[in-house]
């Protein structure tokens, strides 16, 4: 789903390092999913800043008040590959280690003494804000302790709406520790594939949402179908709920669906859909009947004056006249009738529809 294979693949990356001022881009990678004309796609930028602390470059990022322009353009370092959408708002997916003991606290406020500071660390990542933007609410301090996604004992992850962020428990090594070295690794890789594939199915609910919403601007049939063809297509290309048999990545995947309600919205969407396909069937079903009422109440009085005629075994031709002007006023009453009226009225919705 997020690689393709070598015969059509779906992801082109680039390692070089480049520095823009206080930022080191470290790689930049261009995603497709679809291979229709004109699909959209990601682009991950994986970058370092070198001085400094990370919270002013995520609100730079994140589009805050008071905040320069992030300091590269992305469009610069794709190579081609892509077109970078402007004015597109940004996941960010941040880590952060402290080199000496621990995190040092964000929020030095008195009424956030119980909020400890990885917690503060996560949530300020997250969320890509400092106090000025939006200070917590003490009392519904987040991320709450359920949202707090454990990966062991040195680092812990939140999962918010628009970022992602990951706090180191114990003081860093560098270069010589054994495991952030590899955490980092597992990071910028398969924990990014699982942000990347929410985002591509939150992309992907968001078009089938948008088709449903003008479903019943066009041909009932016709749109059933393709409802119907888009969803599997969906299903087939972006629904996974596992990316690896057990570990962090499926986790992050569950909790980014969560905040995005995209199971609840998948499964809205397959309600509404199952009730316009009864609703397609209803209205396919109640015009057949009504064909049937019209062919009905044309053909039987003519076969009542044709049996009729048969059982006289008469060549008188008043008979024969005043046989036929029975029939077809039996004809022009029965038409006239509710029932009719409203046979005739739903065939004319029909082939007004069409």
């Amino acid at each position: 789903m997020l690689y393709g294979d070598a015969h059509r693949p779906k992801r082109w990356h680039d390692p070089s390092h480049h520095t823009v001022g206080d930022v080191e881009i470290t790689g930049v990678e261009v995603l497709r999913i679809s291979d229709e004309p004109e699909a959209h796609g990601l682009a991950a930028v994986h970058l370092r800043p070198r001085n400094g602390m990370p919270i002013p470059l995520l609100r730079s990022l994140a589009g805050r008040r008071d905040t320069p322009p992030p300091p590269f353009d992305p469009q610069k370092f794709v190579d081609g590959q892509a077109i970078i959408k402007q004015g597109s708002r940004p996941f960010t997916v941040a880590f952060v280690t402290s080199a000496k003991q621990g995190l040092p606290r964000l929020y030095r406020q008195l009424r956030y003494w119980r909020w400890g500071s990885v917690e503060q660390w996560l949530w300020a990542l997250a969320s890509r804000t400092d106090l000025t933007d939006y200070p917590p609410d003490p009392k519904n301090l987040e991320p709450a302790d359920n949202e707090i996604i454990r990966l062991s004992s040195d680092w812990h992850a939140v999962v918010l709406r628009d970022g992602m962020g990951v706090a180191g428990l114990r003081a860093d090594q560098g270069r010589n520790d054994t495991f952030f070295g590899y955490a980092e690794l597992y990071l910028r890789s398969i924990y990014l594939d699982a942000i990347l594939l929410g985002i591509a199915q939150a992309q992907g609910l968001t078009k089938l949402e948008e088709r449903l919403a003008s479903a019943l601007d066009s041909s009932v049939s016709a749109t059933m179908a393709e409802l119907e063809q888009q969803v599997s297509s969906f299903r087939h290309r972006l629904w996974a709920q596992h990316l690896t048999p057990h570990g962090t990545p499926n986790r992050l995947l569950t909790a980014y669906q969560r905040q995005h309600a995209l199971c609840e919205r998948f499964d809205q969407i397959l309600t509404e859909i199952s009730d316009f396909n009864r609703l397609a069937r209803d209205d396919e079903t109640r015009h057949v009947n009504s064909a049937v009422v019209v062919f009905t109440l044309v053909t039987v009085p003519a076969g009542i004056a044709l049996a009729l005629l048969q059982v006289l075994e008469t060549k008188n031709p008043w008979l024969f006249t005043a046989v036929a002007v029975a029939c077809a006023g039996l004809t022009v009453f029965l038409l006239s009738t509710r029932s009719a009226r409203v046979a005739f009225k739903a065939l004319r919705n029909r082939f007004t529809l069409r």
